[in-house]
């Protein structure tokens, strides 16, 4: 687990009641400073004690000043598809809890992301891809300043009982061939005390073509070492990799750059397919040649089979400037955001205008040419006007790259071989059937 410090640990009673369970939290909790408070709460008292820990303002963008560490709640995962009546119920009888409630009360297993999905065909400033995507934890302690997932760290236990559930999911949408294990929150972070990436691995290494997917900023890779050949086979991970200077200080507690790539070599070695999101890429003061160097990195000690680009979006401009020291960053791009909010005000890209993300973009595209002509190169969560622009470019339409997180993206896959958003049939299982 990495060194974390939390104020406290608060603990779900019905952890304790279960053997599996229990020792699970207590080898999390042994890796914890020895003066961590540890609190026991039962789920009738869960309300009054998220209102007591203020979980409602726990939540807020990092900043370049983020706040203490988060706390850790220890919980368990619930499959009756009881959300709806307890969501009611803390609307009206607890109106002041907040924060991760979903997740804390273990109603979270699965997600359905429809990624904007209408008529067959991509939302037109979010390229992106349809898909189931499976959870056990919620939050973060990587401190990146774009960042909301602080404050408080959700843990389900009962990963023994999730596995069947996950299988029943698989099989029920066979086109779904990876599935992406924790798009808020770091899968790495608890490992191997804490287990789930294990036995998430070994889980799908007993299918013939499904895949576990981690999105990562972590080194924390060691324990994969005790992970069986095929569990590691059915293993992907994508890293967001990001320049020196904003691995080092704008994201706090994640791996460095140089770190993010000597865990990726590392995976390499062990039979893990790697990949690489350029994600996302803020543009600093001398942001060219950081993302120069680095490329040439990845490409002298690492063998991704794609890369990917995104630039930091999903925030306004004042947003922007409240969150990040304006001096940081590169002053052409900070004045045409400046300029361009209304402009983008509509937009999920925002906030830097098309121009400049289409600029930072084939700069990056440039520079990883220099090292490989054929890896795959594709948009994240990109506008349709983008792919237009760079699609011969890069060789993609939004309907066949192959995504670094995508449902159908398996290993050394060159190229989509059908339409994502017609092969998709999505189907719901007990407990999260289909939202609509």
């Amino acid at each position: 687990m990495y060194a974390l410090k939390p104020p406290y640990v608060m603990v779900l009673g019905e952890v304790l009641d279960d053997s599996l369970m229990r020792a699970r939290a207590q080898r999390m909790l042994a890796a914890l400073p020895a003066d961590t408070p540890v609190e026991t709460v039962s789920l009738e008292k869960l309300p009054e004690a998220i209102i007591e820990r203020n979980w409602a303002t726990a939540r807020g963008r990092m900043t370049t000043s983020p706040p203490g560490e988060p706390g850790l709640f220890l919980g368990v995962m619930r499959f009756d598809g009881k959300w709806p009546e307890t969501h009611r119920m803390l609307r009206e009888e607890y109106p002041q809890a907040g924060g991760p409630l979903r997740a804390a009360y273990g109603y979270d297993a699965f997600s359905w992301c429809d990624a904007g999905m209408r008529d067959g065909s991509p939302c037109a400033d979010l390229v992106c891809r349809p898909a189931w995507r499976i959870h056990l934890t919620n939050g973060c302690p990587h401190k990146c300043f774009y960042c909301g997932l602080g404050g408080i760290i959700t843990v389900m236990m009962n990963i023994e009982e999730y596995i069947p559930h996950l299988h029943e999911l698989a099989m029920a949408n066979p086109w779904e061939k990876t599935f992406l294990f924790e798009d808020d929150s770091e899968a790495l972070v608890l490992e191997p005390e804490y287990g789930a990436v294990p036995a998430l691995a070994e889980y799908f290494a007993t299918t013939e073509d499904r895949y576990l997917l981690i999105h990562s900023k972590s080194a924390n890779v060691d324990f994969f070492e005790e992970v069986s050949p095929a569990g590691r086979e059915h293993t992907i991970i994508v890293w967001s990799l990001t320049g020196r200077t904003q691995s080092e200080q704008l994201e706090a507690v994640s791996a460095t750059m140089e770190q993010r790539i000597e865990a990726a070599a590392k995976c390499h070695e062990m039979g893990i397919t790697t990949r690489f999101k350029f994600k996302p890429i803020v543009p600093v003061v001398g942001w060219r040649e950081e993302i120069a160097e680095m490329t040439r990195l990845v490409f002298e000690r690492t063998h991704p089979d794609l890369i990917a680009l995104f630039t930091l979006a999903w925030m306004t401009y004042d947003e922007l400037v409240g969150s990040c020291e304006p001096e940081r960053l590169d002053p052409v791009y900070l004045e045409a955001a400046r300029d361009s909010v209304d402009e983008v005000a509509e937009l999920r890209v925002k906030p830097f205008p098309h121009w400049v993300r289409k600029e930072i973009y084939e700069f990056c595209i440039e520079q990883i040419r220099q090292y490989d002509r054929d890896i795959p190169i594709m948009l994240c969560t990109e506008s349709a006007q983008m792919w237009e622009e760079l699609g011969e470019t890069v060789g993609y339409s939004p309907a066949d790259y192959p995504c670094g997180c995508g449902p159908q993206a398996t290993p050394r896959l060159r190229r989509l071989p059908e339409n994502p958003w017609i092969c998709t049939k999505p189907v719901g299982v007990e407990g999260y059937p289909m939202p609509y």
